[in-house]
């Protein structure tokens, strides 16, 4: 899957949704989220407007659904299922070719998925107690640095 509206847009033009400039665009929270573990629809946008207001919409390049909800998108998500192939009209050759292109979508993501895994446990050993260690040094540093009253 494409976006148009993927969180990290290389384009330089500006989008606009609802006659609005997107200001930022991120994966939208599942109802499943916690402030410890949040959880991320793959395929529902969170989009921050030029006036501030939010809307959220479908991740699909060139769709452009939006509604005011996460959960008012999930239905619309339908429209993008692929309906499953005839294969029995298919040749063994075709067949074949098919099975092989299968497998080697199931390697890839389970390559993907084991360098999500990867990052996922990276970030959390290492990166967030440098950003905590790194966070309360600035701090110490700003209360140093602060003017005596």
């Amino acid at each position: 899957m494409t976006t148009a509206l993927a969180p990290d847009k290389t384009s330089s033009s500006p989008f606009k949704v609802n006659g609005l400039e997107v200001i930022e665009v991120e994966f939208a929270e599942t109802p499943l989220s916690t402030p410890k573990k949040p959880v991320y629809f793959k395929q529902i946008v969170k989009i921050l407007l030029e006036d501030g207001s939010v809307t959220y919409g479908c991740a699909w390049a060139g769709c452009g659904f939006t509604r005011d909800t996460a959960i008012a998108v999930r239905p619309h998500l339908k429209a993008h299922k692929p309906d499953a192939p005839d294969v029995s009209k298919l040749t063994v050759g075709e067949l074949l070719e098919l099975a092989e292109s299968a497998q080697t979508l199931r390697t890839d993501l389970e390559r993907t998925t084991r360098e999500r895994d990867r990052l996922a446990k990276s970030l959390h050993d290492e990166w967030k107690p440098r950003a905590l260690a790194a966070e309360r040094r600035l701090n110490s540093i700003q209360r140093a640095l602060a003017p005596v009253t």
